[in-house]
């Protein structure tokens, strides 16, 4: 093991180093999820600088929620208009190699074929993974089938979301069971979801929590949590969101930003944590009246650095992505009601 990552690794569980290993106090103490908790503190709002942007963006911020309180359209009906340009992002940045114009081919298959014949927002997310889906072959037949399932999977979540969100306005997101619900989606009939089976950290369900340590080779210096933490930071994590958004702590775009990188830390899913990720974070902004941002141009290496740089304390570059994307959707809808109005007096 790497030496400064052995000594990072003491020093976060420090309390755990003067116990009897498997002793029921040690047991206990490592269970909670508490010595990453406490060291990391990742839901600390002035330690990670969100309280800080918050101040320092307020005008920008003030400007967004003018926008919003213009547009006349549902917000419901804007993000499911950007279902296809949302999941084709999300999975792009995942080294998914489709372009732009199959996601559009693929959601409107769905569309015609699935989103019609359900009401999505009536079904529970643990539902999802029962449905029967369009093949990869039927969707996208000379393309890697691996991939398709995966661009798939992510726009039926993306609808899901659209039309479930909009109907829990002003609510604070996703449950723990939701969050299952839609992990086992995301890797359904991909590559990723032989890795439930495989026996790594023992066989477990698609949308199981992960049941074996995880490190990235490119950092040692990055501690994501042990597994046997996961279950009990997983509920420290959404209480902490629920009350931050009960309680507003946070403007709810920055929360939204906090959120993502949050769950992004504790990494609890074998596979599929970037793309849950940002559903959470699309969740949440449709359901404040936000819309789901579209990154143009967005290149995987920047995003991949964004988030890390969040997670060591330095959100701003990731912060301002979000917010100047999302002032510019929303002067763009603006933009687009006005000509639509405008369109229709003259034509009276």
């Amino acid at each position: 093991m790497n030496t400064a990552r052995r000594k990072l690794l003491e020093e976060i569980y420090a309390p755990l180093v003067h116990m009897k290993p498997r002793s029921p106090e040690y047991t206990r103490l490592a269970l909670t999820g508490k010595c990453w908790h406490d060291y990391f503190d990742p839901g600390n709002m002035e330690r990670y600088g969100y309280k800080s942007l918050e101040k320092e963006h307020s005008s920008l911020l003030n400007e967004i929620d003018r926008l919003r309180a213009s547009i006349k359209l549902p917000i419901s009906t804007i993000a499911k208009t950007l279902v296809a340009e949302y999941a084709h992002q999300s999975v792009m940045i995942e080294s998914n190699h489709l372009e732009l114009g199959e996601s559009l081919i693929i959601a409107e298959s769905l569309r015609d074929n699935l989103f019609q014949q359900f009401d999505m927002a009536s079904m529970k997310a643990s539902s999802l993974i029962s449905l029967t889906l369009p093949t990869s072959s039927e969707l996208l037949p000379q393309r890697d089938s691996s991939e398709v399932a995966e661009l798939r999977n992510h726009i039926i979540a993306s609808q899901w979301v659209a039309e479930t969100a909009a109907r829990q306005p002003g609510t604070p997101g996703l449950g723990e069971a939701e969050i299952h619900g839609l992990a086992a989606l995301m890797v359904k009939d991909t590559a990723s979801e032989a890795l439930y089976s495989c026996g790594w950290g023992g066989i477990s369900k698609p949308g199981d929590y992960r049941r074996a340590p995880i490190q990235v080779r490119s950092n040692p210096l990055r501690i994501f949590p042990y597994h046997v933490e996961v279950p009990s930071l997983m509920k420290q994590f959404i209480s902490w969101r629920d009350n931050a958004h009960n309680q507003k702590l946070l403007h709810p775009l920055l929360l939204a930003c906090q959120s993502c990188v949050y769950f992004l830390y504790i990494h609890p899913f074998i596979d599929g944590n970037g793309r849950v990720g940002r559903t959470l974070m699309h969740d949440y902004m449709v359901r404040q009246g936000y819309i789901p941002i579209v990154m143009l141009s967005l290149e995987q290496e920047d995003y991949l650095h964004m988030v890390s740089d969040a997670q060591d304390g330095n959100p701003e570059a990731f912060v301002e992505q979000v917010l100047s994307t999302q002032l510019d959707m929303m002067r763009t809808f603006v933009m687009r009601e006005l000509e639509s109005e405008n369109g229709q007096e003259r034509l009276t």
